[in-house]
């Protein structure tokens, strides 16, 4: 019973993100939601997106910063101040009628998202900082983006993510430059995330 007891404390200090960091995801910007297969937009490919998070408690110039994908398409942020807990949305159009009615950041041209791929952040001196690989285990779901629980979990982990279940412009389910709509910080669901991160 006092094993238990212990386990318990070291669940809650290690996994459960006060500020949204822990100790599995040390990095300053992630990965938070990305949309593969919209169905509002006027093609598949404009309304597609993928959202940055700035976890840490400073600003960060996204200067430097790139996405990398699956084919080796190179997508390079310019300068921007991006403030603690803040979003930033880097898509294909920036017309809401072409891209299913959200307003991005930023727009990207030469790159794009697979059904079945991955994308990698970088930070300005190339190392890594987050990624996403998906494949069929992942909830991927034609018309809704596919979201992080929580910006402190393990991005590798198809357990980490979920669909969007709200709505947005002109139909499509995501959360473009808003806090996810499947986040989640309960001590149970992060308890279980971390201990799936050294099951699998």
């Amino acid at each position: 019973m006092q094993g238990i007891i212990v386990l318990m404390a070291v669940l809650a200090q290690v996994s459960v993100p006060i500020d949204g960091i822990t100790a599995s995801g040390a990095s300053t910007l992630i990965i938070n939601e990305f949309m593969v297969l919209p169905v509002a937009s006027s093609t598949e490919l404009k309304g597609q997106y993928v959202e940055i998070f700035n976890k840490s408690s400073e600003w960060v110039n996204l200067a430097g910063w790139s996405l990398e994908n699956h084919q080796g398409s190179v997508y390079c942020f310019s300068s921007f101040m991006l403030p603690p807990s803040a979003y930033y949305v880097v898509g294909a159009s920036a017309l809401g009628s072409e891209n299913g009615g959200y307003s991005p950041n930023a727009v990207w041209t030469s790159f794009m998202l697979s059904r079945y791929g991955e994308v990698t952040l970088y930070s300005p001196d190339r190392d890594y900082s987050d990624k996403v690989d998906w494949n069929g285990s992942w909830p991927i779901q034609s018309g809704a983006s596919c979201e992080r629980i929580n910006p402190g979990w393990e991005s590798g982990l198809s357990s980490s993510w979920g669909a969007s279940v709200n709505t947005y412009g002109q139909g499509d389910y995501g959360t473009p430059g808003h806090q996810n709509s499947v986040y989640s910080n309960s001590f149970v669901q992060n308890s279980w995330a971390f201990i799936k991160a050294f099951i699998e």
